[in-house]
């Protein structure tokens, strides 16, 4: 069992879910971009603010805005 554990920020990625509509059956159809490689310390108000100049380029609208970290652990 570890007593001691080593983490390593690795890059960061920012996923967009949009609404592209309803489906026949009256299900939402979403679609989602992701942008990998983001700085490990970029901040959440920061990456929301990217996502929002990207939505005004979009046709689509976004419903969801995730910034996924990652983060690797050593022994």
């Amino acid at each position: 069992e570890a007593t001691d554990v080593v983490e390593i920020k690795n890059p960061s990625t920012l996923k967009m879910k949009f609404n592209y509509g309803m489906s026949e059956n009256g299900k939402i159809i979403t679609k989602t971009r992701s942008y990998s490689h983001l700085k490990p310390t970029s901040k959440g108000v920061d990456v929301f603010n990217v996502a929002q100049a990207l939505e005004s380029l979009q046709q689509h609208s976004v419903i969801e805005v995730i910034k996924q970290d990652n983060t690797s652990l050593n022994s």
